[in-house]
C-alpha cells in the first residue's frame, strides 16, 4: 500500500455517496433535461456517481479522478472491460490541465460528485498534503484573513476552479456540497458576470445520508447556455422536488428570498450602529457565576475584587431563550480599545493582584487582536458598551428575538461577543428603537436576508442593514423617530478602530 493510501479518511473528506442518493441526483438531472456527451467526476471515490451517470445518460465517455490509489485500484478492476472510462489517479488540483484538454466548446460537459466536505485549515491541521496552491481566487483583503474569512471549504476551491477553467463551454456542473458553499459560488458567478441558463439547491439530510450534522445540498449550475442570471431556485429537498423561492442578489447583498424581500425592502443604512458583545477570549477569568453574595470564576474560585470593575453580563443564550436574569457579571478592563490598563494596579489593587495571578491565560490567547496591545486587554469596548439601555439579540440562535436590557443597579448590562447589540441613551429611545425591531415589517425583512444555515446566522453587517428610518415612517412614527435619534450622534461617530469583527 502507497503512503497516500494510509493519510486517514477525515483527510480526503470523504463521504462516499450511497446508492440511493446517487440515484436521486440522476433522476433531478433528468427532470431538467440535461444531456451531456461528457462526464467527469473531479474526486470519484469508489465510482458510485461516476458509474451511476455514465449508465443512466450513455455518454460518449467519462472521466473519473481520485487521489486515493486503493480505490482507483479497485476501480481499475472493476471498468477493465469498458473502453469509454478513463480513471486517473492523482490530485485534481494537478489533473485540471488534463481534463481540459479532453473536452472542447461543442461538448456538453457534466462535472458532477460530492467533493470534500472539509476546509483548507482543518486539512492544515492534519498536515495533509491533499492541499490546493493557495491563491486569492476571491481576492480577499487583509483583514477577511485576520478574521478567518481566507478559510476556505476544498469542495467550494474545486468548483470554482472548474467554472473559471471550463467557464467558455457548455457545462453542467452538479454537486454534493455545504449549503455555504453553494451560496459561496453563486456569489462569485454573480459578482465576476459569469452566466449560466439556470441554477438550482436541493436540500439533503445530511445526517440521513452520510452521518453528518451540516446543512448540505445537490447543488446544480446549468452553464450549458450563457444568460445573465443573477439568481438560484430553492427547493424543499430532493425527495420533494417543490419550488419555495429564489435567492437573488440586491445592491451586492445576497438575499434569501427574493419575494419576501420585494414586498418588504427596507435594506439601507442604520442611524444606529450595531455592535459585537465584549470579546476576551477568556472567560475562565474573566466571567463570574453569581453564588449568593459571591462570584466565582471558572476555575471554582471565590474571587474578591474592587466591584467598580465588575458588571453584569448576559450570554447569548440568555438573550435568545428571554432569560434576562443576571446570572453572570464580567470584568472589564478598558473602557475604549487600546487603553492602558496599568491604572489598575494603583486604583483597584486587588483587581490587579488577581489579573496578575491568572496573567498565563491571558497570554496564551491566539487571537491577533491582542497582538502588541496593553495587558489585560479586551475587544469590542467603546463609550456605546456603557450607555444605560441596550437592545440585544444573539447573533447565534436560529430566531429573531430582540430583547430589551435596563441598567442592574445602575450599571449597564454587558453581553458576550456571540451577540449583537445597540445602545441608547434613554428609555425612550429604546423603546421606540424595539418597537420597531420587533415589528412584523422588520421580521419578513430579516427572515429575507438571513440564512438560517449558517454558522452565525444574525450578523451586524445585516443589522446595520435594516433603514429603521424606513420603518418607522412606514408605521406613522417618522417624527418621533427623528427626534429621538438625535442621541445617538455620539455613538455613530466613534471611532472606526471599534469595527465589528463579524
Amino acid at each position: 500500500m502507497k503512503a497516500k493510501d494510509q493519510i486517514p479518511k477525515k483527510e480526503f473528506g470523504d463521504f462516499q455517496t450511497p446508492f440511493e442518493l446517487s440515484n436521486i441526483m440522476m433522476d433531478i438531472l433528468k427532470e431538467i433535461n440535461i444531456k451531456p456527451n461528457i462526464i467527469i467526476e473531479p474526486t470519484c471515490g469508489l465510482g458510485a456517481i461516476l458509474m451511476d451517470a455514465y449508465n443512466n445518460f450513455n455518454p460518449q465517455k467519462a472521466i473519473g479522478i481520485e487521489i486515493n490509489s486503493k480505490y482507483c485500484n479497485i476501480l481499475f478492476e472493476k471498468l477493465k472491460t469498458n473502453n469509454n472510462i478513463s480513471i486517473i489517479n492523482n490530485d485534481i488540483f494537478i489533473s485540471l490541465k488534463n481534463i481540459e484538454n479532453e473536452v472542447n466548446q461543442n461538448d456538453t460537459c457534466l462535472f458532477i460528485g460530492n467533493p470534500p466536505w472539509v476546509t483548507n485549515s482543518e486539512l492544515g491541521s492534519l498536515n495533509s498534503q491533499n492541499i490546493p496552491v493557495k491563491t486569492n481566487l476571491k481576492n480577499l483583503r487583509g483583514i477577511d484573513a485576520v478574521t478567518g474569512k481566507s478559510n476556505f471549504d476544498i469542495a467550494e476551491y474545486i468548483i470554482l476552479k472548474l467554472i473559471e477553467a471550463f467557464r467558455p463551454h457548455k457545462a453542467i456542473y452538479a454537486f454534493l456540497c455545504k449549503t455555504s458553499v453553494a451560496r459561496n459560488i453563486l456569489k462569485y458567478c454573480w459578482n465576476q458576470e459569469i452566466y449560466y441558463k439556470e441554477s438550482y439547491i436541493f436540500p439533503i439530510d445530511a445526517k440521513k445520508y452520510f452521518n453528518a450534522s451540516v446543512d448540505a445540498c445537490y447543488f446544480i449550475v446549468d452553464a450549458s447556455e450563457k444568460n445573465i442570471k443573477k439568481d438560484c431556485k430553492v427547493y424543499e429537498s430532493v425527495e420533494k422536488r417543490i419550488y419555495k423561492y429564489d435567492i437573488g442578489i440586491y445592491n451586492n447583498v445576497m438575499v434569501c428570498n427574493t419575494n419576501n424581500f420585494n414586498t418588504h425592502n427596507y435594506l439601507g443604512k442604520s442611524d444606529y450602529n450595531w455592535r459585537n458583545g465584549i470579546k476576551h477570549d477568556c472567560s475562565k477569568v474573566m466571567e463570574f457565576d453569581i453564588i449568593g453574595s459571591k462570584i466565582i470564576n471558572g476555575y471554582g474560585e471565590n474571587v474578591e475584587i474592587e466591584e467598580e470593575l465588575v458588571y453584569p453580563l448576559l450570554k447569548s443564550s440568555d438573550i435568545a431563550n428571554g432569560k434576562i436574569e443576571i446570572r453572570k457579571k464580567i470584568l472589564i478592563t478598558q473602557r475604549y480599545i487600546g487603553e492602558k490598563t496599568d491604572y489598575i494596579k494603583n486604583k483597584y489593587p486587588k483587581t490587579w493582584q488577581y489579573l496578575n495571578d491568572h496573567i498565563y491565560d491571558f497570554e496564551k490567547r491566539k487571537s491577533s487582536i491582542y497582538k502588541n496591545k496593553p495587558v489585560f486587554s479586551i475587544f469590542s469596548i467603546g463609550n456605546y458598551s456603557f450607555y444605560p439601555f441596550k437592545i440585544a439579540i444573539s447573533s447565534l440562535y436560529k430566531k429573531i428575538n430582540f430583547k430589551m436590557l435596563y441598567p442592574i443597579m445602575e450599571k449597564p448590562v454587558m453581553v458576550d461577543d456571540t451577540c449583537n447589540f445597540l445602545s441608547c441613551n434613554t428609555e425612550s429611545e429604546a423603546d421606540i428603537l424595539y418597537s420597531l425591531l420587533t415589528s412584523h415589517d422588520v421580521e419578513l425583512f430579516l427572515n429575507s436576508l438571513i440564512f438560517w444555515d449558517s454558522k452565525r446566522p444574525i450578523t451586524t453587517q445585516i443589522l446595520n442593514s435594516i433603514d429603521l428610518g424606513k420603518v418607522a415612517d412606514n408605521n406613522g412614527l417618522y417624527k418621533n423617530y427623528t427626534t429621538l435619534t438625535k442621541y445617538n450622534n455620539l455613538i455613530n461617530n466613534e471611532s472606526s478602530a471599534q469595527m465589528a469583527l463579524f
